[in-house]
C-alpha cells in the first residue's frame, strides 16, 4: 500500500456556510458534515470568487482567478487551462476520479481524470450523463426532470419524483463510495459533487418534512431593500422568482424547509462517505476538503439565488480533515479561497505547484495559525452593467457596482447582517478601495474593470423583467 495521502474533495453546489451546525446552525440536522469538521480544521472566512456555478469551479481545478479564464459569470467561452488540478495530481501516480456535478465544457472534458462518472443539471444528451443512464437502466426514464422542476418552477418548493436511493444525492454518494472501495490498494484523488442543495428545492421523503416552517428563522432583510440597487440581484429574482415582491412569507419559508431538507439528504451521503473510509482503514491517511462553488440567499436582503457579495452567497465553507497531520476540532481565522484547494492537494500529492497559481497551500495554515497567510479577498462578478468587485479585509467588506457606481461598505462585525451601508459615512476608506481594485486589475489587465486609470462606471439603468429564464430538459427528446 502507497504512504501516499488519498485526497478526496467533496463540494456541494449552492450551500450556505451558515446552515451547517459546525459553523454555529443549531436546527439544520448535519451530524455527519460536524463528525467531519471535529475531525479536522474549520476555515471561517472562505470565500468564493466569483460566486457562480462555472467560473468558482474552474477557478478552483486551475489555480488561476475566474477573470484569468475570461470567466465572470456563467458563459462558455472559457480559455484554455494549461494546468488542471487533476493532470497535475495524476501525473504524481494518483487515480483520479470525477464523481458528480463538473460543469466543465465540453462535458467529458476530463482536465486529467482517469474516470468521470457524471451527473449534470441540464444535461443534453443522455449518454453524456451517467447518472440518467442509471435512471434508465433501473426504469426510470419517464423522469423527465430528475433534479426538479425548472423554469417558472425554479424556486417553488417541491417534492421529488423519485424514491431516495434514486435520487442524484444518494447516487453520487454511492458512487464515491463504489470508487473509493475499487481503489483502497492505490492512491486516490476524488472529486465529489453534489448538485444539491442548488435549486430546485426538491428533497424526496423524508427530507421534505424534516423541517417544520414554525421554527425556520425568516429572511433577514430591511425595508430599503425590497427595490435592490444592486442590478444582478435585480435580473436573479426576475428571471427565476418572478419579482420577490410576488412571492409571499408562507412560500418562502416552506422554500427555505426545502433548502435544510436537502442540506440534510447531502449530510446522509457524507456520512456514508465517512464511514466507508472508516471500515477500509483510510481515514487517518485520507485529506478530506469539504467546500461549495457559492451560497444561495434564500430570501434575505429581498434576493435568492448567488451573483451577489452577500456573506450568504459568497462565503462558503471550507473544512480540512487530515487526521494523521492537522490538529482536530480546530478553527482557523485566515481568508481562504477555492484556489486554495488546488495548491494544498497539488502540494499533498508531490507535485509543484505552477508559479501562476493564486492559491495557498491549507495545510500550512492549519498547522502554523500564526504564519502570514492571506489578509485579504479581492473578488469580481459579472460583464457591463453587472460587474462588481469586492475587497473584504479585517472586519470589513467594499463593494463596487459599475452600474452607477455604487457602493457598500459593511462593518461584519458591527453589522454581521449587511443591514446598514456605511459607505456615505467613510468616503475615504471607499476611495481607498476604488484606488486599490484598479491597480489591481491594471497588474492583471483587466481592461472590463477599467476606464483608463479608474474603475469602470456606466450610467445606472434599471432591469426590465423579460419572463422566466427557459431551462426546460432536453434530453428526452434524443
Amino acid at each position: 500500500m502507497s504512504n501516499k495521502p488519498n485526497l478526496l474533495l467533496i463540494m456541494c453546489d449552492q450551500l450556505r456556510f451558515d446552515v451547517l451546525g459546525c459553523y454555529g446552525n443549531n436546527l439544520v440536522k448535519t451530524p455527519n458534515i460536524d463528525r467531519l469538521a471535529k475531525r479536522g480544521i474549520c476555515f471561517d472566512n472562505a470565500y468564493s470568487q466569483t460566486p457562480v456555478c462555472m467560473p468558482a469551479r474552474h477557478g478552483l481545478i486551475s489555480g488561476l482567478h475566474p477573470f484569468e479564464l475570461g470567466l465572470t459569470d456563467n458563459t462558455e467561452n472559457i480559455e484554455e487551462i494549461s494546468d488542471p488540478l487533476p493532470k497535475l495530481v495524476r501525473e504524481q501516480a494518483y487515480f483520479t476520479c470525477a464523481v458528480g456535478k463538473m460543469h466543465f465544457v465540453p462535458v467529458r472534458e476530463h482536465h486529467g481524470f482517469d474516470r468521470m462518472y457524471l451527473s449534470e443539471e441540464i444535461p443534453t444528451h443522455i449518454q453524456d450523463d451517467d447518472y440518467l443512464l442509471f435512471l434508465q437502466e433501473q426504469g426510470y426514464s419517464h423522469i423527465i426532470e430528475p433534479h426538479g422542476k425548472r423554469s417558472e418552477n425554479y424556486y417553488v418548493p417541491q417534492v421529488s419524483d423519485l424514491l431516495e436511493e434514486m435520487h442524484s444525492t444518494a447516487w453520487v454518494g454511492n458512487k464515491t463510495c463504489e470508487v473509493i472501495r475499487g481503489n483502497k490498494n492505490r492512491p486516490f484523488f476524488i472529486y465529489t459533487s453534489f448538485i444539491k442543495p442548488h435549486p430546485p428545492f426538491d428533497p424526496c421523503s423524508p427530507y421534505n418534512t424534516m423541517y417544520d416552517i414554525e421554527d425556520i428563522p425568516a429572511p433577514i432583510h430591511t425595508e430599503e431593500e425590497r427595490v435592490p440597487d444592486d442590478l444582478t440581484t435585480d435580473i436573479q429574482n426576475d428571471y427565476k422568482v418572478n419579482g420577490i415582491e410576488n412571492v409571499n412569507h408562507e412560500e418562502i419559508m416552506k422554500l427555505r424547509a426545502h433548502y435544510y431538507g436537502c442540506v440534510s439528504f447531502v449530510d446522509k451521503q457524507v456520512g456514508k462517505i465517512l464511514d466507508t473510509l472508516d471500515n477500509l482503514g483510510l481515514t487517518d491517511n485520507t485529506l478530506i476538503i469539504f467546500t461549495s462553488d457559492h451560497g444561495e440567499l434564500l430570501g434575505d436582503h429581498y434576493a435568492f439565488g448567488k451573483r451577489s457579495y452577500y456573506e450568504a452567497s459568497t462565503r462558503v465553507p471550507m473544512i480540512v480533515s487530515w487526521p494523521s497531520v492537522l490538529p482536530l476540532d480546530e478553527r482557523r481565522a485566515q481568508f481562504t479561497m477555492l484556489q486554495d484547494i488546488y495548491s494544498t492537494f497539488i502540494t499533498v500529492s508531490g507535485g509543484t505547484v505552477p508559479a501562476a497559481s493564486s492559491g495557498k497551500n491549507l495545510i500550512q495554515a492549519g498547522i502554523h495559525p500564526e504564519m502570514p497567510f492571506r489578509n485579504k479577498v479581492i473578488a469580481e462578478f459579472g460583464r457591463r452593467h453587472t460587474l462588481k468587485m469586492m475587497i473584504r479585509w479585517e472586519n470589513y467588506k467594499y463593494i463596487y457596482h459599475a452600474n452607477g457606481g455604487l457602493e457598500n461598505l459593511y462593518d461584519l462585525k458591527a453589522d454581521p447582517n449587511e443591514l446598514h451601508n456605511i459607505a456615505d459615512q467613510y468616503p475615504q476608506i471607499c476611495a481607498n478601495c476604488r484606488e486599490e481594485l484598479a491597480a489591481y486589475y491594471k497588474s492583471y489587465d483587466f481592461s472590463e474593470a477599467l476606464s483608463g486609470e479608474q474603475l469602470i462606471k456606466y450610467d445606472r439603468i434599471k432591469h426590465e423583467f423579460k419572463g422566466y429564464l427557459n431551462q426546460y430538459p432536453v434530453w428526452c427528446e434524443d
